[in-house]
């Protein structure tokens, strides 16, 4: 891997500009998770607003995972071929103007052609985060950078969870429209910070954002696909993304259910977040190299108990659920995506293509999830959805075993 020098005795890794560089991504997945949660808290009330049943919300509320499935894969070519600089300002476009466009929607059709916008600036991030790590950090600083990156996403869910009915709202008159515009414009703030950051980028660290080899586009990817420890990791994000846009959209409306009112659910919502911040921030350094794959498969066992924990009468069973999802869902996506770089035939040259693939499996189940969820929330309440949920994540559990056995396989046979 090319270590290129801009300045007497500084390398590319240790320039330390690349602490700017993770600071202006953090904010672009921070715009990322602020247009993910948004409607979360406001569900019902948009719901109701536009006239529309759970099962069609449901359907909204999976719009953007399901253009975000087409077009992670192209996504991993686009970031390998235009850099990051352009890749991840497209991607701050995309996601303010859906962030913008749905206060205006006035009709079901148009707010899902909104929240679908969402999908073609979201892979982008997702994939030029693991990217832009790659490339600005070394091995030993890599798990510290994801963490701090993921932790943003989570930060960004939070706001609108514990601001949305508490704050905005009854400033608002309660309108949504007018509380979904103040999240917008913070988005649209983000797009003049990554130009910036990534401009001065350009001049202080000439070429870090071409650090990489612009032919392995769709050929990469399909390369990758050969190597079975990567068709395993493939299902398992597509289980855990099941999972997490699942809850992403209802969680607010099963605590609900659960008998708490709006804004102690939102605030409940935001909890569970902010664990997830911790477990973003220093699980992914205190879990050995060796034991991520062991821990990916107890988390995912833990968020089928939860799943179970929230479907039984009583708060102190629903306080348990809910702190055990907010760790986990934490801890799982860095993991997972440090796993990905350690798996057979995953390099530095082709990682926007490892992280397409990665997030196009995954949003097969965010496309899924969250319509499922509201189909059988409008048939047997929530209490449905958590019944399969549970079954999913406990299925992910086990190819996570199985992902252990095959990358001990592997390793095996390099001997």
């Amino acid at each position: 891997m090319a270590r290129h020098c801009y300045g007497p005795g500084v390398s590319f890794h240790r320039h330390r500009f690349r602490w700017v560089m993770l600071g202006a991504l953090w904010m672009v997945y921070f715009s990322f998770g602020l247009a993910v949660f948004s409607m979360a808290p406001l569900v019902e009330t948009i719901r109701e607003d536009l006239g529309i049943s759970k099962g069609a919300m449901g359907t909204v509320l999976g719009a953007w995972p399901l253009v975000y499935l087409v077009a992670a894969l192209p996504s991993g070519a686009l970031v390998d071929r235009l850099g990051l600089r352009r890749s991840l300002g497209i991607a701050t476009v995309l996601i303010s103007a859906s962030a913008l466009l749905r206060p205006a929607a006035g009709s079901f059709i148009a707010m899902f052609g909104a929240v679908a916008l969402f999908g073609l600036g979201g892979p982008l991030v997702s994939v030029g985060a693991p990217k832009l790590i790659s490339v600005w950090f070394d091995q030993r600083e890599r798990a510290l950078a994801m963490g701090v990156t993921m932790t943003a996403p989570a930060l960004g869910g939070v706001l609108p969870l514990v601001t949305a009915n508490s704050v905005l709202m009854p400033a608002f008159d309660q309108s949504w429209r007018a509380t979904l515009m103040v999240y917008a414009l913070i988005s649209a703030a983000v797009i003049l910070i990554w130009l910036l950051v990534a401009a001065a980028a350009d001049r202080i660290a000439l070429g870090a954002d071409r650090e990489s080899d612009p032919a392995p586009g769709f050929s990469g990817a399909w390369e990758l696909i050969g190597y079975r420890a990567v068709q395993i990791m493939l299902v398992l994000a597509l289980g855990m993304f099941f999972f997490n846009h699942s809850l992403n959209g209802w969680l607010p409306t099963v605590i609900e259910d659960r008998g708490f009112s709006s804004s102690v659910a939102g605030y409940l919502a935001g909890a569970v977040t902010a664990l997830g911040i911790f477990g973003a921030l220093f699980g992914p350094r205190a879990i050995p190299e060796g034991s991520r794959i062991t821990v990916l498969a107890a988390m995912f066992a833990l968020l089928g108990v939860a799943a179970v924990l929230l479907n039984v009468d009583g708060k102190p069973a629903t306080f348990v659920g809910l702190a055990i999802i907010g760790v986990s869902k934490g801890l799982a996506v860095p993991i997972a995506l440090l796993v990905m770089m350690q798996l057979p035939g995953v390099a530095q040259r082709n990682m926007g293509a490892a992280g397409g693939l990665f997030f196009t499996a995954g949003e097969a189940g965010g496309v899924t999830g969250p319509i499922l969820f509201g189909v059988l929330s409008d048939v047997g309440g929530s209490a449905a959805g958590l019944v399969l949920l549970a079954g999913v994540t406990m299925a992910t559990a086990l190819l996570a075993l199985l992902l252990r056995v095959e990358m001990v396989r592997a390793a095996s046979a390099r001997e």
